[in-house]
């Protein structure tokens, strides 16, 4: 499939680098678009300035107002077959010597549109690249079946979450899974192109992203993405949620997973991805770096998840209100420094409130989360969130810690997944 893999090289009699919008273009000419890799993509373009002043004074904006992205520049292009694309955001360098002016930068991807012959039903594609040498390539190439009476299983798998079918299919000769959904309200096409491929970051323990993405409109026109796909490793595998002896086997327990995991992030997400699978995004990066890093961000991570099953402010089963109300008019009445008056009500104000640890012992006493994980969860946060390290080699001890934390964010996500799937149960 065209733009799957790479190295490939798109040759461009037109490009144009265009600044603000209702501004002149910066300059406009011809080159190349490389996609490098599956996580690069880089151009390279001889043109001529459309109004050299305001080129000159574009430039300058650019490299004086850095952090604002309208002062970026926007590529567009036209390949020798005539398809125009737009490679969005472009970081460049240029060289501005003589008549013609040289520029080379990158790019996050490229977008075309297209039409088919008649109407079809809008929705979202996301189709993953899923490399050969990871357990994950087995298990999906295994999952991915649908059963058909005295025939070969198809290659293809629908599952229903929010009353939409999300339909799975894996190409075993180009290692690709494609996942797609119709519109709906509950998995608009603009956002589910996205929240697709959220799930397989937290089931996997990898930065799955798709490499191409297709928004399908219901007049016929499509748009179609080609996007960084980033490499896997096997340094962050161990931090995903499908790690289990029957990560090859248990498809059914694979796709609840899934189904809940995306009905929580449909519930809460905007274009971004879901603070859950931020969360995960960052244990994944974390892994590549030092083992104080590894507890640090773990930690922080089953905080967060913390209070997301149990809310700041969220008050204990035997709360006594009155009591706290009486307290805070006798405090009010104290006459003396305004400092510990106001600490005091602070204090008073949070007494019956749940606090993380006491949530986690709640959690772990409905059989979520165990003793034992709670405990090393307890220990790394009191001392390496305030600059204790940890052993910078393996330890028995320390691994023991960080291995408990890793099953006590595995299972706050679970339980995080099927209370939102419960609640959007009809």
């Amino acid at each position: 499939m065209p733009f799957l893999r790479s190295p490939m090289t798109l040759d461009c009699p037109r490009m144009v680098l265009l600044c603000r919008d209702f501004e002149p273009p910066l300059a406009e000419g011809a080159g190349v678009f490389e996609i490098v890799s599956e996580s690069e993509f880089r151009f390279r373009m001889t043109g001529r300035p459309v109004d050299m002043g305001h080129s000159l004074a574009a430039l300058t904006r650019s490299g004086s107002d850095t952090y604002n992205v309208l002062s970026m520049f926007r590529l567009l292009l036209t390949d020798v077959g005539g398809r125009e694309w737009n490679a969005g955001w472009v970081e460049l360098e240029a060289d501005l010597e003589g008549e013609e002016w040289n520029f080379t930068g990158t790019s996050d991807g490229l977008i075309t549109g297209s039409r088919v012959a008649s109407p079809q039903d809008s929705g979202a594609e996301a189709r993953f690249l899923i490399p050969r040498n990871f357990s994950a390539s087995i298990a999906l190439r295994r999952f991915v079946q649908t059963a058909r009476e005295g025939a070969e299983p198809l290659p293809v798998r629908t599952i229903e979450v929010l009353g939409q079918a999300v339909t799975f299919r894996f190409d075993n000769e180009a290692n690709m899974l494609s996942i797609s959904t119709a519109h709906s309200s509950a998995l608009p096409a603009h956002a589910s192109e996205n929240w697709l491929g959220e799930p397989l970051r937290i089931l996997f323990g990898q930065l799955v992203y798709p490499r191409l993405v297709e928004r399908r409109l219901a007049d016929g026109t499509s748009m179609l993405w080609v996007r960084r796909s980033p490499a896997w490793t096997l340094d962050s595998a161990w931090t995903g949620l499908w790690v289990s002896d029957l990560r090859l086997a248990d498809d059914e327990r694979f796709f609840t997973l899934y189904g809940n995991l995306l009905t929580l992030i449909a519930q809460g997400s905007g274009f971004e991805s879901h603070t859950v699978t931020s969360f995960y995004e960052e244990v994944i990066q974390a892994s590549q770096g030092s083992r104080w890093v590894w507890a640090l961000t773990l930690a922080s991570s089953i905080e967060g998840l913390i209070r997301i099953l149990s809310p700041r402010g969220s008050l204990r089963t035997d709360a006594d209100q009155a009591a706290i109300d009486a307290m805070r008019a006798y405090i009010s009445a104290f006459q003396g420094s305004s400092r510990l008056r106001d600490r005091a009500m602070d204090v008073i104000g949070r007494a019956d409130e749940i606090s993380p640890e006491r949530a986690l012992r709640d959690l772990a006493r409905g059989g979520v989360g165990t003793l034992d994980q709670i405990a090393s969860w307890r220990s790394v946060r009191g001392r390496v969130m305030h600059g204790e390290f940890i052993s910078a080699y393996s330890t028995e001890e320390d691994d023991l810690t960080i291995l408990n934390m890793v099953e006590l964010l595995r299972a706050l996500t679970i339980e995080a997944a099927r209370r939102a799937a419960a609640t959007a149960a009809p």
